[in-house]
């Protein structure tokens, strides 16, 4: 698999309310992208202590993780959360509170959505949901400061790392903290270095705001 994220702050501020997590154990890759309430130092406290706890116990279950996250997050402003689990044969599993989104960049689109709620404050109930990636699928798991009206799939190809942060610098909105977390299954040829396709934001495509 082949994985890589970017966040940026709201314009103007320093800190990043918003953080993410990359972790591989054994084969298996879990992606987290975490969205603390509002923006600034408060908003970045509860996403580091999220992201810690995800880390922590990044071997269990998404649900066992989040349940977790929501425990820990009860004494700061509390956080939306998405987290996705794939083994190396492509199976996996979402669960996520807030306004996390995944879309698919290529390929097979995933049927997963986030619950209501947030964590560390009124998360009522979790969901998990059944994930199964197949060879050549490309999924972006974004914060609510990526617009989601961004045409994604414009900002292939080329590395992860470097589509994440087409993603954010191009639909990412001013006013919000923003982050892309992407992760392709396989080959993914869409994710590799490709000299003679190079990337260029479309003109008719007006940047978001």
């Amino acid at each position: 698999m082949k994985t890589g994220g970017f966040s940026r702050p709201y314009k103007g501020l320093s800190i990043c309310g918003d953080s993410f997590v990359i972790e591989e154990r054994d084969g298996t890759v879990l992606a987290a992208v975490v969205d603390g309430l509002g923006h600034g130092y408060e908003s970045s406290v509860a996403a580091e202590r999220a992201s810690e706890v995800i880390r922590e116990l990044a071997d269990q279950s998404v649900d066992a993780i989040l349940r977790r996250c929501h425990q820990e997050l009860r004494v700061t402003r509390g956080a939306a959360v998405g987290l996705l689990k794939v083994d190396a044969a492509g199976e996996g599993e979402f669960c996520g509170i807030g306004n996390i989104e995944v879309q698919a960049l290529n390929g097979h689109a995933p049927s997963v959505f986030c619950l209501a709620g947030i964590v560390g404050h009124n998360m009522r109930s979790s969901k998990v949901m059944r994930v199964t990636m197949k060879p050549g699928d490309i999924y972006c798991l974004m914060s609510d400061g990526v617009s989601t009206r961004g045409n994604l799939k414009s900002c292939l190809p080329g590395p992860p790392e470097t589509v994440a942060r087409r993603i954010v610098e191009h639909w990412g909105q001013d006013h919000d903290d923003a982050t892309a977390l992407i992760i392709g299954f396989g080959e993914a040829e869409l994710l590799a270095d490709q000299p003679g396709r190079p990337w260029a934001a479309r003109p008719n495509e007006a940047r978001a705001k």
